[in-house]
């Protein structure tokens, strides 16, 4: 027989499932995401290039060409105002090929600039053309960014070990996005040896809704993984600030108390039962005892 200790990650409120969004280029297609978005009160994080912003451009793709029309600075705070901002890079530069010095310098510039419009600290950041190194990881670290996204899908709902190379679930074009819809509403059990939650993190760019002429695909999505109770809905920033707080709880050596250092409360359950144990921001708390196995 075995002791199994409920010191599992929970999401807030008990729940077994997150959900987050993420899009590129700061592009006047996010305009009418964003409504979507809104009607299906989802969360999600949008990455912006600041030196870009007003830059209009077209892409052409599968015969087709559509605008790629940057939105103008005087209009981002409006726009934006109820979503995270994260960066993409000051000039949408692929830095696999830099210095450590010029990574640094895309980086915090970035940063300054659009810190400076939003009046808000910027600490996420998704990689220009999914470029990147170890090089350019440290330089992120070193510049105060807290997670970065790749653009790898995982067809999986695992929560990453390291936040500088967060592999997304599924682009949004993804011919399984539906599948994993499915997979990550189902409440069959689902382990990775860590945890028993999912997260379910979708990307890609508004304009390739124009370029393949699918924003119902888009809305029917949308319409799917909405409205649950048992999801949490939130952006980027907000998983990995409550990721790295579970990660900073510190537990007596029996396992029966558990202080949390961060200002978040953590849930904490089991990976084969649903014991709960909140763990208030700054205070110490008596664990669920453990399941017999």
């Amino acid at each position: 027989m075995s002791k199994i200790q409920n010191d599992c990650l929970y999401w807030p409120g008990g729940r077994k499932k997150a959900m987050t969004l993420s899009y590129d280029d700061g592009i006047t297609q996010d305009i009418r995401l964003i409504k979507l978005f809104d009607t299906y009160r989802v969360k999600g994080t949008f990455n912006l290039n600041p030196r870009l912003f007003g830059a209009a451009g077209k892409v052409s793709l599968h015969g087709k060409t559509i605008n790629h029309i940057k939105n103008k600075p005087e209009e981002i705070p409006e726009i934006y105002k109820n979503y995270e901002i994260a960066g993409h890079g000051e000039w949408h530069t692929s830095m696999s090929t830099m210095d450590t010095a010029r990574c640094a310098n895309e980086i915090l510039n970035c940063r300054r600039d659009l810190e400076g419009l939003l009046g808000r600290t910027i600490t996420g950041f998704a990689y220009a053309f999914g470029v990147t190194s170890p090089k350019v990881r440290e330089a992120l670290k070193t510049s105060g960014v807290r997670y970065a996204r790749t653009i790898t899908s995982t067809g999986k709902f695992d929560i990453p070990h390291d936040f500088l190379m967060w592999d997304p679930t599924c682009h949004h074009d993804d011919e399984k996005l539906f599948d994993y819809a499915d997979q990550f509403l189902s409440d069959k059990p689902y382990l990775n040896f860590e945890t028993p939650v999912k997260l379910f993190y979708v990307w890609g760019h508004a304009y390739e809704f124009d370029i393949n002429e699918n924003w119902d695909w888009m809305e029917k999505f949308l319409q799917k993984v909405s409205g649950h109770e048992d999801v949490w809905y939130a952006t980027n920033g907000e998983i990995e600030r409550y990721v790295r707080a579970y990660r900073e709880l510190v537990f007596t050596v029996d396992g029966k108390y558990v202080y949390n250092p961060s200002a978040i409360d953590v849930t904490l359950g089991g990976m084969f039962s649903d014991s709960i144990t909140v763990a208030k921001a700054g205070e110490t708390v008596r664990m669920a005892p453990p399941t017999d196995m």
